[in-house]
């Protein structure tokens, strides 16, 4: 029978599933949870060592021997610092060892309890990467393990891990048959390997183009995040997607040809079909409903392409990181898909949310010129863009609607940096006409963007005012006193008129002036009072 800690059998699984075969065991009593399923288990080799400092050592003249990654598992306390120089020396011969040290729980570190120590990064950066598991969240734990392996199996260059495993009471407590069926993440380097499942996996991976499509769900869809215009290859992919038509759902911050993707924030999710395969491409998605949706209705499969080949998780159901940058998987995988007589179907929201923001950002867009770029604070602004910009497009008014570069600082999603990001931008492109669209409380937080001297006559600033964060608007705050309201919001009565005069912006004030805003040749701000 092996260990009743879920945390333990998720660990050991996963060291099978990558690849881990040799286990050099150290005796002790918080790791005999773990060394008594290893030697349960007949995929193991198991090899014991009663001195940990020689039982680093041991494993690393296996993974030489072996080239594959090797495994020694240590008690709590001083035995992993017993494993340090193992550790450095494996470290820059770049030896795949995965050093586990079975640990106390946090709470006792520091509480004259015996064996405990911060262990958590206790090698230092002598590894590659440290992990300590939490006790109670498997979906968390699984990603961290996926994460770590990874830099002992595929990444390069490779070298040793650290995982810390805390192991609570009781210890001895034995009622498993058999190891659990553990989500493994793989990494992927070019197109071919993606589309080759490994000869260690069970279930083969579905082609998307293996057979007719059923009707009541896709085998694959592709989501496009926030992208670089640069990193958009245009041209090839509007003739690759002419061709093979693939079914994309991306959001304007992805920089993506107009035309070929639908609009993440106009997709009715509640009638969307379910997803076989589902990929991601580039950097952070707004649309919550959509998170909502591919969390409650997982795929069976979700790759994440990014350069670094990161394990990004966002959906609790990862099974690939693709290591590619993102134009040139999108080209690569438009070949392998089936060629469509008819564009793809998504389900569209019959109604759209619009008021005059919307209205008035679609009438902002409209008076675009040519080859500008365009920044979005955070928040609202940002929200509002995705329905004002599809509105627009798809306004047949519109010969050949102008889409601009669109920017945001989308990393962390806070409303600090907004301004600031636009002016640096601008000092940098002075040759391109560059708009931010923001909020109040984003442009008060940050005008000290403004505070230098350089400010280049291609900014322009369209600052919709509505005297606090309308967004908190939407949240389900419950019937709260004024000053409740007034604090969460951010309510303010100020305007920007003496900030514009200040640094030497030209201030323009209503909607009645966005078209000579649009066209000055001046460093502006546009201030509008939203009711």
């Amino acid at each position: 029978m092996l260990s009743s800690n879920p945390i333990i059998l998720e660990t050991l699984a996963l060291l099978l599933a990558h690849g881990v075969r040799d286990m050099v065991l150290c005796p002790g009593s918080r790791n005999a949870g773990i060394v008594h399923s290893v030697c349960q288990i007949r995929e193991f080799r198991t090899h014991t060592a009663t001195d940990e400092r020689s039982a680093g050592f041991m494993a690393i003249g296996m993974a030489d021997a072996t080239g594959k990654p090797t495994a020694v598992v240590v008690t709590s306390g001083s035995a992993l610092a017993n494993l340090y120089p193992a550790a450095c020396e494996a470290y820059y011969r770049q030896v795949p060892v995965v050093f586990i040290s079975a640990d106390r729980p946090a709470a006792w570190i520091g509480q004259m309890d015996g064996q405990t120590m911060p262990q958590a990064g206790a090698l230092g950066q002598m590894v590659r990467i440290s992990i300590s598991l939490p006790e109670n969240d498997l979906w968390h734990a699984n990603r961290l393990l996926n994460e770590a392996l990874l830099y002992c199996t595929a990444r390069q260059p490779r070298g040793p891990i650290h995982i810390n495993v805390p192991v609570t009471e009781p210890i001895y407590k034995f009622t498993a048959r058999r190891l659990p069926e553990a989500r493994t993440i793989r990494l992927c380097r070019d197109m071919n390997e993606c589309f080759t499942p490994p000869e260690t996996d069970v279930k083969a991976v579905r082609s998307p183009h293996d057979g007719t499509e059923p009707a009541d769900h896709w085998r694959m869809l592709i989501i496009c995040g926030q992208l670089r215009p640069e990193d958009v290859p245009t041209d090839e992919l509007m003739k690759l997607w002419t061709l093979h038509s693939p079914k994309i759902v991306a959001e304007n911050l992805s920089n993506l040809p107009m035309g070929i993707y639908a609009n993440a924030a106009c997709i009715d999710w509640n009638r969307m079909l379910k997803v076989d395969r589902l990929i991601t491409v580039g950097g952070h998605i707004i649309s919550k409903e959509l998170k909502e949706y591919f969390r409650s209705h997982r795929p069976s499969e979700h790759w994440h392409v990014s350069e670094d080949g990161a394990v990004a998780d966002l959906f609790g159901c990862q099974t690939v990181a693709v290591q590619a940058k993102a134009g040139d998987f999108l080209l690569g995988l438009m070949k392998h898909c089936h060629e469509h007589t008819e564009p793809p179907y998504l389900p569209r929201k019959k109604d759209m949310p619009a008021d005059g923001r919307t209205e008035l950002l679609e009438e902002f867009f409209s008076l675009l010129p040519e080859g500008c770029a365009v920044h979005l604070a955070n928040s609202s602004t940002v929200r509002l863009a995705q329905v004002a910009l599809e509105n627009h497009y798809c306004d047949t008014r519109a010969d050949r609607p102008i889409v601009p570069a669109i920017l945001c600082n989308r990393g962390i999603n806070g409303i600090e940096g907004s301004l600031s990001t636009a002016v640096g931008y601008a000092l940098a492109k002075q040759e391109m006409q560059v708009y931010i669209v923001t909020g109040d409380l984003s442009f008060f937080y940050d005008r000290n963007g403004l505070w230098t001297p350089s400010l280049p006559q291609n900014l322009h600033i369209l600052l919709l005012n509505d005297g606090g964060g309308s967004i908190f608007n939407t949240l389900p705050v419950p019937d709260a006193p004024e000053e409740s309201r007034r604090a969460i919001m951010g309510m303010h009565t100020m305007d920007a008129r003496h900030t514009a005069l200040q640094h030497g912006l030209l201030y323009l004030e209503g909607r009645e002036r966005l078209e000579t805003f649009i066209h000055t040749t001046e460093t502006s701000l546009l201030e509008i009072h939203i009711q």
